[in-house]
């Protein structure tokens, strides 16, 4: 996401972002309608401070598992499927103090979406020699086991 235009905490993306916090929203908003149309709870956290900072903006669980799972969701995914991870020591992906169990990324307007585990990339990033090069491009084509890629319809 773009810098804060507002170092106050706000109940919304769009007002700490303006329209690249409300496009966030946009997505969060779609996945968890997706999710919720494939039967699983689903709850937001736009307006939770503590969770907002831990890199939290959604809980889901499927019914049929014995826990719930958080998500970072990324509105970056673009036409073609290709989405890029912030490898920054300071980003997204690696900052201390972000917990989301997952990254989901998604493009409401094809309704396709691709999400991993946390960990898997930051271990794919390590082991790549890609921590601090700058945004790390994953298109299609690679066919890494622990990204999961799915087209919702609602």
């Amino acid at each position: 996401m773009s810098e804060r235009l507002t170092q106050e905490w706000t109940k919304t993306a769009e007002e700490a972002f303006g329209a690249t916090g409300a496009r966030g929203s946009i997505g969060e908003e779609f996945v968890a309608k997706i999710l919720t149309s494939w039967g699983w709870e689903v709850e937001l956290h736009e307006e939770d401070y503590q969770k907002q900072v831990s890199g939290i903006d959604i809980t889901f669980r499927n019914p049929s598992w014995m826990r719930s799972y958080t998500a970072d969701v990324k509105t970056n995914l673009d036409e073609y499927g290709s989405f890029y991870v912030d490898t920054s020591s300071d980003g997204w992906l690696f900052k201390s103090g972000k917990t989301s169990d997952r990254i989901w990324h998604c493009n409401p307007e094809t309704g396709w979406m691709a999400w991993y585990g946390r960990s898997e990339m930051q271990i794919h990033i390590l082991s790549e020699g890609r921590q601090n090069t700058g945004l790390y491009k994953f298109t299609n084509r690679d066919k890494l086991y622990f990204i999961t890629r799915r087209r919702g319809k609602v």
